[in-house]
């Protein structure tokens, strides 16, 4: 039974750890809608679109790196 606990809590613990990595924009959280590999100005690399809890969407670029979840 203290098993079944012990993994029950674990598992509960790495969902919230996960929740807590969220991304936020101006201090809002925003959540990823795509990650397209695209031209910003005279540079390529991975440009993510965001969309806020307010409705409001924004892209932002993060070069070689892929975007942030």
């Amino acid at each position: 039974m203290k098993k079944i606990l012990l993994i029950a809590f674990s598992v509960y613990l790495m969902c919230m750890g996960s929740l807590a990595s969220a991304y936020t924009i101006g201090g809002a959280y925003a959540q990823l809608i795509s990650c397209d590999w695209a031209q910003y100005g005279y540079q390529y690399g991975w440009i993510g679109t965001y969309k806020t809890a307010n409705g409001q969407v924004h892209r932002i670029f993060f070069g070689n790196n892929y975007c942030q979840y």
